[in-house]
C-alpha cells in the first residue's frame, strides 16, 4: 500500500473488499413500528434496556462515523 493510499485508509471506512462506505444507518431503538422483514424476525426478541445504547453512546458513534467522513 502506498503511502497516499495508507493515508485514505486512515480517514475512511474501507470494507474487506476495499470498498469505501459513505454512509451508515444507525438505529436509535430495536422496537420498529412498521414490522417489515427489513428488521424484524416473526418471533423477535427485543434486548434488555440494558444492553441498548443510550443516547448520548449514540451521539458518540455517529460523531466517530462523521470523522471518517461517513453520513
Amino acid at each position: 500500500m502506498t503511502t497516499k493510499q495508507n493515508n485514505i485508509a486512515e480517514n475512511q471506512l474501507v470494507d474487506r473488499f476495499g470498498r469505501r462506505v459513505e454512509y451508515v444507518r444507525l438505529s436509535v431503538t430495536d422496537r420498529c413500528d412498521f414490522r417489515c422483514v427489513y428488521c424484524m424476525a416473526e418471533e423477535m426478541q427485543f434486548l434488555p434496556r440494558s444492553e441498548v445504547l443510550s443516547l448520548e453512546e449514540i451521539y458518540s458513534v455517529a460523531r466517530g462515523f462523521c470523522r471518517i467522513r461517513c453520513e
